[in-house]
């Protein structure tokens, strides 16, 4: 399916179409009105005289099946006929409201406005037949792209009836479908771009192009900081074949944020031609203040959680019982540096005019980077034109456009299109990494081996150094991801926190802060578990009440969607009987279990895995995931297949290291992504729910490595609490 950017301009000169709004608008709202000044209402659907319903979506399709699910909601509450639906891609515009991909909350923002828009197309097709038969709407049934008058049994196809319902008013209450009336939504469906992307077909950002555009390679500092001193071209690389020139570019001082790394942009007519002239410059870079090392580094890490930190939430006299009897566990727990490492590295072409910009870019927030498009060239944001094509993967690095910015300033000196085009070493050297972590946990055990001190400590760089120069403590929201809200508590109980400069740009990742703490959690879970020889979900179980919405300090969740311990204990329970838990496994194979809730979804993990040896072999993954009401439970399945995939990756992968403020790694072959032959076969089973939609994209990764983890000691006896879980370390 062709992505086709569809602008409000684009909605209001198409003839003979009904179109509609989810601002819940309260006055009449016709094409023609639409174009009056102030009048932006939220369009999400069109229907033609030709019966095609249009539905936009106005979040970015990154393979995690949004665009499919968007309209699956519409054309549910339409009453539209699938074969009928195709999908078209919003620019950024904040009449759409929230464009942002992140946080796996496309569904849960916006199930509800999407189902009205829907049902609004469908009541005003229902009151449009009903005019033309002079019959009580009341009469009229909308059913499969038809409107039937129930008394008669006359029928209209929607494509008769949307002229007559486009002159309408949109009305203010709309009658949304019973659950069990639901055609498309809950169910598994085809993603409308899967033709395509199998085809070769699909449109992402290194598919578009301009006359007259040019390709920039760039070659960016070696560290965080540094600006180029001086920069030579060797002399025979300047009759290299398509070669244009150079520009460099200066970092911009002061926080990261999301502005270019700086460097030395080589312009050419090729992407090939730009990268071979780019391994031919002699380029000095000037000493940034400070440069990170991977072992210092670390060592800071598991320094600060040896001491006392700055508390969150401190319940009775957690030291005066560390001083009783008891036996006493403690632990620390490491995780390392982590690039997202799409398949397709950023890409944005920029066609910057004196009244114009217009960007084709694979970004997950449209908005945001309309925004920064705007700011850069210090221009209005209606001057700017955010274009989105499909994402070939994500995992939150497309959300900071800095790559869009590097096309938009070229092209502004070029005064021509310039595609600036990542390579995966420019990907893997210079991400918004994943922070590096480290949590130290103690809990002291009474009689009956359950704790009756505990206290958890996490230390990481802040995603909030990247925004603010200086900030080092972690900001609430990271804390409210597995670590202020673990489900565990006993009446003396301490969280301390805090944070360090990191040396590197820092941004968010698949189930972001959630990965460590959740590994951290449910590894020392298991070793308390172990020492009390308790079988670990039993031990789990017992320590979570059985009912109840956790009260956690801090930052607080939506609301709504509190920690429900019931719904905890239910995936846990359901995933030790997918499993088969209590099965007789071979020597050498052991399980490990794993639970945890985030982007307000349960999600419980058993992993398999065989050791020989040094060799780990994960054979089965399990996963039960209630995530509320969702709407295609085949994506629903396929993200926590994909999730097993992710975590592994990271559960085994040397992550990020540096050396003088420089990363070491540079492509797959020393940043492994697990492979085909190295996936477990997945089962999944998801729980049918009425409750509120919450994530699908992010909650299944966090579970992963620490089942891993406590499968390879149920195997061998030996305790990994360090990503990559490395047996021969």
């Amino acid at each position: 399916m062709t992505i086709h950017n569809l602008s409000r301009r684009d909605f209001i000169t198409t003839s003979s179409i009904l179109v509609l709004g989810t601002a819940l608008p309260i006055k009449a709202s016709r094409p023609d009105a639409l174009a009056k000044e102030g009048l932006a209402p939220n369009l999400f659907v069109a229907l033609g005289t030709d019966g095609t319903v249009t539905v936009t979506s106005h979040r970015s399709e990154m393979g995690q099946g949004i665009r499919t699910a968007i309209a699956q909601i519409v054309a549910d509450e339409m009453e539209a006929d699938w074969s009928y639906v195709q999908v078209a891609q919003a620019q950024g515009d904040r009449a759409y409201g929230d464009q942002n991909t992140d946080g796996s909350q496309s569904i849960r923002l916006f199930l509800d406005k999407l189902r009205q828009a829907g049902a609004t197309a469908r009541q005003m097709l229902e009151t449009a037949a009903a005019h033309r038969w002079d019959v009580p709407a009341s009469e009229c049934e909308a059913l499969n792209h038809f409107v039937e008058h129930k008394p008669s049994g006359r029928k209209l196809a929607y494509g008769e009836l949307a002229a007559e319902a486009s002159n309408l008013s949109v009305p203010r209450n709309v009658n949304l479908k019973a659950p069990e009336d639901f055609r498309y939504i809950g169910k598994g469906m085809k993603h409308v771009d899967a033709d395509a992307i199998a085809a070769g077909t699909a449109t992402y950002a290194a598919d578009v192009r301009l006359p007259g555009m040019a390709i920039a390679v760039i070659v960016r500092p070696p560290r965080l900081g540094s600006h180029v001193v001086s920069v030579k071209l060797h002399q025979d690389a300047k009759s290299q074949a398509g070669f244009i020139g150079l520009e460099t570019l200066n970092p911009t001082p002061g926080a990261p944020l999301f502005f270019p790394l700086g460097g030395v942009a080589v312009i050419a007519e090729t992407t090939y031609a730009a990268m071979q002239t780019a391994k031919q410059l002699d380029i000095a870079w000037s000493d940034p203040s400070e440069a990170a090392t991977t072992p210092s580094f670390n060592e800071k890490l598991r320094a600060l959680v040896r001491s006392p930190s700055r508390p969150l939430f401190d319940s009775g006299d957690v030291d005066r019982v560390f001083e009783t009897d008891g036996i006493t566990l403690e632990a620390v727990y490491e995780t390392p540096f982590l690039s997202h490492a799409p398949m397709e590295p950023p890409c944005a072409l920029a066609d910057v005019r004196e009244d114009h910009t217009e960007v084709w870019a694979s970004v997950q927030d449209p908005q945001s980077t309309r925004n920064q498009v705007a700011g850069w060239l210090k221009t209005d944001r209606e001057n700017v034109a955010i274009n989105v094509t499909l994402l070939g993967g994500a995992f939150g690095r497309k959300s900071k456009p800095d790559f869009v910015l590097e096309a938009v300033e070229i092209s502004r000196r070029l005064k021509r299109p310039i595609r600036v085009q990542w390579s995966r070493e420019d990907d893997i050297q210079h991400d918004y990494y994943h922070a590096a972590s480290a949590q130290l946990y103690r809990a002291t055990l009474d009689d009956t081996g359950m704790p009756k001190a505990w206290l958890q400590r996490t230390a990481f760089p802040s995603i909030m150094t990247t925004y603010v120069r200086g900030s080092n403590d972690p900001a609430g929201w990271e804390l409210e991801m597995g670590f202020s809200n673990t489900p565990y508590r006993i009446p003396n109980q301490r969280f301390e926190s805090k944070g360090l400069q990191p040396g590197v740009r820092i941004g968010w990742m698949r189930s972001v802060c959630n990965i460590f703490h959740a590994f951290s959690t449910n590894v020392f879970v298991d070793e308390l578990a172990a020492t009390a020889e308790i079988d670990p979900i039993e031990y789990r179980l017992a320590l979570i009440p059985k009912s109840g919405i956790l009260k956690v300090p801090g930052d607080q969740p939506p609301k709504g969607h509190g920690l429900d311990l019931a719904r905890l204990r239910h995936v846990l329970e359901r995933v030790r009987d997918l499993s088969e838990w209590t099965r007789h496994r071979p020597q050498g194979t052991g399980i490990g279990v794993a639970v945890h809730h985030s982007f307000r979804s349960y999600v419980a993990t058993v992993i398999e895995a065989k050791v020989t040896g040094n060799n780990v072999k994960v054979q089965n993954a399990w996963v039960v995931l209630d995530c509320g009401t969702y709407v295609n439970s085949d994506s629903c399945i396929a993200q926590m297949e994909g999730a097993v995939a992710f975590g592994l990756s990271l559960a085994r992968t040397d992550g990020i290291t540096m050396a003088d403020g420089s990363v070491d790694q540079s492509n797959f072959h020393d940043y492994p992504v697990i492979r085909m032959n190295e996936s477990p076969a997945v089962s999944v089973e998801l729980v049918a729910s009425s409750a509120a939609p919450a994530g699908v994209g992010e909650p299944g990764v966090p579970p992963v490595a620490p089942a891993l983890s406590n499968a390879i000691f149920n195997a061998t006896g030996r305790r990994l609490r360090k990503l990559p879980l490395m047996l021969s370390s």
